[in-house]
């Protein structure tokens, strides 16, 4: 459910505001079974019985000012609240989680001619885990290799600030900075006594990341049109 207002004000400023909700409900049940004897018994190791729930209220304001030709400005803020469960029937195992964010974002666009144009933003964003990256059954990729999900991921959170610049309509040169939390990876662990490996994601690193990107669109003839774009990162874990 999503509800949007919008209210322009003298002196070219316009507010926006919303609210929105989400809930979705996941049940998977995934059953394992040997034959033994010519008879199929449940495989209680494996079996799984799984059930998420989640929630996520939000609301927002924006404010946006034309200052002049060439001033403009932007900002914002969003109030998060996500609340989630996770049952797991076959071992009676079940987690709650319950936390509210802000997130805040802020954009400055200067024309200091027809030429050339400026912007400077900054946001804060958040990226949750895939529903079956935290539901705990066991896939099997081979005899001696299967991947688990993980009930307790937390999310993952980036700050965000970009410095861009259009020449000419056409070329756009922009310059990123991103400093992301709890970063969510693939991690391989062992298990010696069984000699098997499972792949199992988890929040495991802090990242800066530094990208330059540069975007070129212009015509070819009247009925053609092209686009070239190339980016470079540095990016720095911990």
């Amino acid at each position: 459910g999503k509800l949007d207002f919008t209210h322009p004000f003298k002196g070219d400023v316009k507010f926006e505001a919303g609210l929105k909700s989400s809930y979705v409900k996941t049940d998977n049940n995934a059953q394992y079974d040997n034959l033994i004897n010519g008879e199929w018994q449940v495989d209680e190791g494996r079996t799984n019985h799984f059930i998420y729930k989640e929630n996520i209220n939000a609301a927002y304001a924006n404010v946006t000012k034309q200052f002049s030709k060439k001033w403009s400005a932007q900002g914002g803020l969003r109030l998060e609240n996500t609340h989630s469960t996770g049952n797991q029937l076959t071992t009676g195992e079940n987690f709650k989680r319950d936390y509210t964010q802000l997130f805040p974002t802020a954009y400055v666009g200067y024309t200091m001619n027809d030429k050339n144009q400026f912007s400077l933003s900054y946001g804060k964003r958040i990226e949750r885990p895939d529903y079956g990256d935290l539901n705990p059954f066991y896939y099997f990729l081979d005899k001696y290799t299967y991947q688990v999900g993980n009930p307790y991921l937390n999310p993952q959170f980036s700050h965000n600030i970009e410095l861009s610049r259009t020449y000419h309509g056409f070329l756009t040169t922009t310059l990123g900075y991103s400093d992301i939390t709890d970063i969510i990876q693939q991690v391989l662990q062992q298990v010696d006594s069984t000699h098997t490996t499972f792949v199992k994601q988890s929040n495991i690193a802090n990242q800066k990341s530094f990208t330059l990107s540069v975007n070129a669109g212009f015509p070819v003839t009247k009925w053609w049109t092209t686009n070239i774009y190339a980016q470079g990162n540095h990016n720095s874990f911990e």
